[in-house]
């Protein structure tokens, strides 16, 4: 299925991907902005902004606005990550223009009342509780506030401090500073006439107009090491230990994933079987590489015991050894191949997924990549490359862990 790049008359990009064999349409707006761009004081801004869009503009009020999705049979939602914002709608494609309504009145004509703002604060901190009472979530979040220095470690939600102190002017402030074309891009997938689609974002979102503005942004990162011990009264001991990681361009990112697969990635990877199969020092055991524009993370999560962790670590180390110094099997990378591919097929079986494919691939490289370009790269990888990769990744000096728990 061909996929087209368009742009609107503000200059707004907008992929569009025709599935003749889907009665369903997927769009959203994807704005490049999220956590990591937020300055010291507005922590949580680029979130609470995401929940402030759906809280009434000048045309509907915050119920009218998802009765409008729901009474189609739609779904309309959106998120924040560090490096993004989305925006999107699902429904049936004779129902499009709902949805491109809707989106484009909360982007145009969101009212952001002080009375509205007040009360999604109070949402937003209740979320921040919740988090707070999750512990093998908010581990990851002070682990990577403690292993990486930049904006890159702020955290999605903010804290309720920073979430407490977001005005209604630095609110609309960053609003208008982040939501330029220039950081926006349309993404569209399913059964969709190209001609309709796009008089049809013509019409409303290609009317957005704004100034450009630089922000001061720092967009430095750096990998710290040593231990972080968060006390919590917990039956278990959260671990996160980490290394350096790459970033969304690396040219070895796809051997790193590769890595991340076989140390941590499913029920008969090494880890797990080493610490919870063979040792029963854990009962979750995995791995995931953070990667962003600067630079990366790459990190391993063990739930264990006050009694077991330090020798948790130490098989972390000793694996990440043995992988720096004698590689991988040739099994080993077979297996890892067919589960990463397995997996970029299975992202294509929706139109939701393959329009956050389309818009992700074009926010990091400015093209759509070609789903047989991606296959052959990860089909070259080597074993070699695998050593080579793991020997950039792995290194004492970038090694750094956080525990929570009750030490």
């Amino acid at each position: 299925m061909k996929i087209e790049i368009l742009k609107l008359k503000n200059g707004i990009p907008v992929l569009i991907e025709n599935i003749e064999n889907l009665n369903s349409v997927a769009l959203g707006i994807f704005v490049k902005t999220g956590a990591k761009n937020e300055l010291p004081g507005e922590e949580g801004v680029s979130h609470l902004l995401e929940h402030m869009m759906f809280k009434g503009t000048k045309n509907k009020s915050s119920k009218e606005i998802s009765e409008t999705i729901d009474n189609e049979g739609g779904i309309i939602n959106a998120y924040t990550s560090k490096e993004m914002t989305v925006y999107y709608v699902q429904l049936l494609s004779h129902k499009l223009r709902v949805g491109t309504d809707i989106l484009t009145d909360i982007f145009l004509n969101s009212t952001f009342t002080e009375e509205s703002l007040e009360r999604e604060k109070n949402v937003v901190i209740e979320e921040i509780k919740m988090y707070e009472d999750i512990p093998e979530e908010k581990v990851h979040d002070e682990n990577v506030r403690f292993a990486v220095s930049g904006s890159q470690s702020n955290i999605v939600l903010g804290s309720m401090e920073s979430v407490k102190n977001i005005t209604r002017e630095k609110l609309v402030s960053y609003f208008e500073e982040r939501y330029v074309p220039s950081k926006m891009v349309i993404s569209v997938a399913g059964r969709v006439d190209k001609d309709e689609i796009m008089n049809l974002l013509n019409e409303g979102i290609g009317n957005l107009e704004r100034d450009e503005f630089e922000r001061e942004y720092d967009g430095k990162m750096s990998i710290n090491s040593g231990e972080n011990i968060i006390k919590r009264d917990t039956n278990q001991m959260h671990l996160c230990f980490n290394t350096k990681g790459v970033s969304t361009t690396d040219k070895i990112r796809y051997s790193v994933s590769i890595i991340s697969n076989i140390l941590g990635g499913n029920m008969s990877s090494r880890l797990f079987q080493k610490i919870r199969e063979e040792k029963g020092l854990a009962y979750s055991v995995y791995s995931y590489n953070s990667s962003f524009e600067e630079g990366g993370l790459f990190t391993v999560y063990a739930g264990t015991t006050k009694e077991n962790y330090r020798e948790v670590i130490d098989m972390i180390k000793d694996e990440f050894e043995e992988i720096k110094k004698d590689g991988i099997t040739e099994e080993e990378l077979r297996k890892a191949k067919n589960q990463f591919l397995s997996m970029l097929t299975f992202g294509l079986e929706t139109s939701k997924s393959r329009m956050n494919r389309m818009a992700s691939s074009y926010l990091i490289y400015e093209r759509v990549r070609d789903l047989d370009e991606i296959i052959k790269e990860i089909e070259g990888i080597s074993l070699e490359d695998i050593k080579n990769a793991a020997s950039k990744i792995f290194d004492e000096k970038y090694y750094s862990w956080t525990i929570l728990g009750d030490l």
